[in-house]
């Protein structure tokens, strides 16, 4: 948000070093930073919701949004990048209790593919490479680099660390459906799985003679990889006894209960269809027993006490569910038979004999002994995401939760982050260093290798990661340095520079800044804010589309994938899920159109206006506020002057034009170039 006059008026009365410190740590304490940079992480780590065809997910995971907030969240408090790496590829080896950091693990959660292992492991490598390490791994996928020396085998050595890896959902205190949240994180699945070359790059002919094991490349090694397997405590890998689990289940059963009270009261009241609403309350009521039931049995065993007694109860419970659910539907299928028309009578008798002979079966069984191989449904602490790798219309059969993990990505983890590994801070410090300053000190922000382009300042580059390793990784103290430098504190303009620019025309040395094209975000999200509408609420699940029109959440809230992004958003280069390393800065007709014809730009400029007004004591004032808050610019006396003349020629075009003056001149500086310019 551009400043405000108080603002302004304080930098020009005190420009010290202390006084724009002080600017700058106000900024970064703010809760907001971690949501405007997160999106930048967000467009680098191939952020995006689920999609598929219709409602089948097909990539990426439902309820992804809660890696979201923890990238915000990390941010906010300055969360170590090297730790922040470690968690996203490991935290279920590092911390496999702490649902708080096992949501760091939706970095790779992002990858699943429902109908084939290889797209989805290739993905991993090519993306974990480029977005860490700033390698083009992906290239030795069928045969050894070209430019790089990076062997074939080195493409597969990396595979091999992520192959037993597979995505399920753990539940959240509070909730027992997984449709509605569930925290999607990875797990090794699949210990044993071997990785196998593929000769040229097909998936059909693999070289099984060799089993290739997790290892780096070669030119990178400093240190012989130590892989150590992870013990995993119980509730890792046997999440229903996870905390807060059993109790989710006993409070939906208990809430299940209340409605039913309630609704038998308002029929009661009423008095209608009393004898539905009893029998859903005995329904309730029955369901309500069986998880008393089953969750003593299940502590029972948990606790080494194999009570039988304690299972036939909870499987007698469930059978009287049953049972209570037989009666609840014969009612049911009576009330319908009473209110069918003469032709639908036979098939509501149909319903009723079925559900008569369900309910009969159902006591049946209820009065029959309880067999000692028969058990009860256990409770589900985790769900898998189903793969369809055999059969694209069944899911494969369930892999297994073993009780220990293989130790390959925390061994990965460890090492990308060591700072003997010469990539991993330079490329962090160059994705920051692009996003403050518009042009990267690595041109090729994805590529450190032979066929990217070299550093333009490679000193630069080398004592920034230095500085960054030797302040704990710490992306906040990284920005205090850059954006209190005279480099970054430079003007973008190049009047009266011929001799630089004769010199250096395209700005390698560094002596202006260079303007940036804001990000579609901030271009929507500037708008809400300047019209003071903009929610400041964090996290939370993502605003579908049919929603987001009305939202004034922030955008980086907004539904966001491959097939669902919001149309303004993507007129002005709104980020690719597939891979976004640096947005790009197009200047297309379509983004003029949005800002003269969207209703979000003229619902917020009427407010705009309306604010300003409210606050200027005269015409000028209005126009040079109009200006500092729009443009963020001082209006000189003739634009002032133009402004007037403006304004005075829309009041004499008609009635609605006049009262709509101050409208339509704020409507006309959003369309400015500098609306949607940084400098």
């Amino acid at each position: 948000v551009p400043p405000t006059a108080a603002d302004i008026a304080a930098f020009e009365n005190d420009t010290s070093p202390e006084w724009y410190a002080k600017v700058v740590d106000q900024l970064l304490d703010d809760p907001r930073y971690g949501q405007r940079w997160g999106r930048h992480w967000m467009d680098i780590w191939r952020y995006s919701d689920w999609w598929g065809l219709n409602q089948q997910l097909r990539n990426s995971q439902k309820h992804i949004w809660h890696w979201r907030d923890w990238i915000v969240e990390s941010l906010n408090e300055d969360k170590p990048y090297d730790e922040m790496v470690q968690l996203m590829l490991a935290a279920d080896e590092l911390y496999p209790s702490d649902s708080s950091k096992l949501r760091a693990t939706g970095y790779l959660a992002r990858n699943f593919f429902l109908f084939n292992r290889a797209p989805w492991m290739e993905e991993t490598v090519e993306h974990v490479s480029k977005g860490f390490l700033g390698i083009t791994l992906n290239c030795a996928r069928c045969h050894d680099h070209k430019f790089d020396p990076f062997e074939q085998e080195d493409f597969y050595r990396m595979r091999a660390f992520f192959e037993p890896y597979q995505v399920r959902h753990d539940l959240v205190p509070g909730e027992t459906n997984f449709e509605r949240d569930g925290i999607p994180r990875v797990y090794d699945a699949m210990l044993d799985k071997p990785t196998y070359l593929y000769f040229r790059g097909d998936e059909r002919n693999p070289d099984k003679s060799t089993d290739i094991k997790p290892g780096v490349p070669t030119v990178l090694a400093f240190d012989e990889l130590q892989v150590t397997p992870v013990t995993l405590p119980l509730e890792a890998w046997q999440p229903e006894r996870r905390k807060g689990v059993l109790e989710s289940y006993l409070a939906e059963a208990q809430s299940q209960v209340e409605i039913a009270k309630r609704e038998l009261q308002k029929n009661q009241a009423a008095k209608t269809e009393t004898e539905l609403a009893e029998l859903k309350l005995a329904r309730s009521n029955a369901e309500l027993e069986s998880v008393k039931r089953r969750i003593k049995a299940v502590q029972a065993a948990w606790d080494g006490d194999e009570s039988r007694p304690l299972a036939e109860a909870a499987i007698q419970s469930e059978r009287q569910v049953a049972v209570a659910q037989a009666e609840l539907k014969l009612a049911q299928a009576r009330q319908k038979l009473a209110k069918a028309a003469d032709d639908q009578k036979a098939n509501e008798e149909k319903a009723v004999k079925a559900a008569e002979k369900t309910l009969a079966g159902a006591k049946q069984k209820l009065a029959a002994p309880v067999s000692d191989s028969e058990t009860f449904t256990p409770f589900v602490g985790a769900k898998w995401s189903a793969t369809r790798f055999r059969e694209s219309r069944t899911d494969d059969p369930q892999p297994p939760t073993p009780s220990t993990s293989t130790g390959r990505r925390t061994a990965l983890a460890k090492w990308m982050t060591d700072r003997r590994n010469p990539l991993t801070a330079r490329v962090a410090v160059n994705h920051i260093w692009t996003r403050h300053l518009g042009q990267p000190l690595v041109p090729t922000v994805f590529d450190f290798g032979r066929k990217g382009m070299p550093p333009t300042h490679p000193q630069l580059l080398d004592w920034l990661a230095a500085e960054f390793m030797d302040n704990g990784w710490s992306m906040k103290h990284l920005h205090r340095v850059i954006v209190t430098s005279s480099t970054y504190r430079m003007s973008s303009t190049n009047a009266h520079a011929e001799a630089n620019i004769a010199q250096d025309p395209e700005n390698d040395l560094l002596w202006r800044r260079v303007p940036i094209r804001l990000e579609s975000q901030v271009v929507r999200d500037s708008l809400l804010a300047l019209a003071d509408t903009l929610d400041s609420s964090m996290g939370g699940p993502p605003i579908p589309p049919a929603a987001q029109a009305k939202s004034t959440r922030r955008s980086l809230y907004f539904f966001h994938s491959n097939n669902e992004r919001n149309q303004f958003l993507t007129t002005f280069d709104e980020a690719l899920v597939t891979d976004c390393y640096r947005r790009e800065q197009s200047i297309i007709p379509q983004q003029a159109l949005a800002l003269t014809n969207s209703e979000l730009v003229l619902n917020t400029s009427r407010r705009i206006a309306t604010r300003l007004s409210e606050a200027a004591s005269d015409e000028d004032d209005f126009i040079r506020e109009s200006f500092r808050l729009l443009l963020g610019i001082e209006a000189n006396a003739e634009e002032v002057a133009a402004s007037r003349r403006a304004l005075s020629e829309w009041r004499s075009l008609s009635k609605k034009a006049a009262a709509n003056a101050r409208v339509n001149f704020v409507w006309a500086l959003v369309n400015h170039n500098d609306f949607v310019t940084l400098r």
